[in-house]
C-alpha cells in the first residue's frame, strides 16, 4: 500500500515540477539552472543564476471556504515564495530589472501553462499570485524578483490526506 502523500506536498511537488520545465526544449529562452526546495539551513541550495526556489511558507485557515458535509471540508491557504535569482555580472549594459523581469516571466509561463492550472492537479480549489517584489542579497552577490502564490485547499476534517472540492 503506497504511503498516503499530505495535500501540500503534493501541491509543492507539482510546482516544483512546472517550473523544472522552464528550459530552451520547451520554448523558454533560458534554462533554470536549478529548481530547489531548500533544507531548513539552505544547504542544498546556492542561488545559481537562473536558479529557482520554492520556499513553502505558512498554510492558513481559510473559513470562508469550509464546506459543510460529514465530515466537513476544512479550507487552507498555502503561501509559497517562488525566488528567481540573478547573478548578472557588474558591467551589465542594460538595466538590471530586465533579466529578473524575464526570470519572473518565465516562473508565471511555467506555474501557468497547464488547463485548470490554479487547481494544481485536482488538489486545490484556487490560486493566485500576489504583488511581485526585487530581492537582493545582503552581500551583494545575486538579485531576483520574489513571487508570492497563494493556493487555497480542502481537506477532510478528520483526514489532511483526503483533497476535497
Amino acid at each position: 500500500m503506497p504511503i498516503p502523500i499530505p495535500v501540500p506536498e503534493l501541491i509543492a511537488i507539482e510546482l516544483h515540477t512546472r517550473l523544472s520545465a522552464i528550459t530552451k526544449l520547451n520554448g523558454y529562452t533560458f534554462d533554470a539552472r536549478e529548481v530547489i526546495r531548500p533544507t531548513r539551513r539552505g544547504e542544498n541550495w546556492t542561488y545559481d543564476h537562473d536558479g529557482i526556489g520554492i520556499l513553502q511558507g505558512t498554510s492558513e485557515r481559510f473559513p470562508e471556504l469550509d464546506c459543510p458535509g460529514n465530515p466537513p471540508a476544512i479550507a487552507y491557504r498555502l503561501n509559497f515564495n517562488v525566488l528567481c535569482i540573478s547573478r548578472d555580472s557588474m558591467n551589465l549594459t542594460h538595466a538590471h530589472a530586465t533579466h529578473e523581469n524575464v526570470l519572473a516571466a518565465a516562473a508565471v509561463r511555467a506555474i501557468t501553462n497547464a488547463d485548470q492550472w490554479h487547481t494544481f492537479d485536482d488538489n486545490a480549489v484556487d490560486s493566485a499570485f500576489g504583488s511581485m517584489e526585487p530581492i537582493d542579497s545582503s552581500d551583494g552577490e545575486f538579485d531576483g524578483v520574489s513571487i508570492p502564490l497563494l493556493i487555497t485547499y480542502r481537506v477532510s476534517e478528520n483526514n489532511p490526506f483526503e483533497v476535497r472540492a
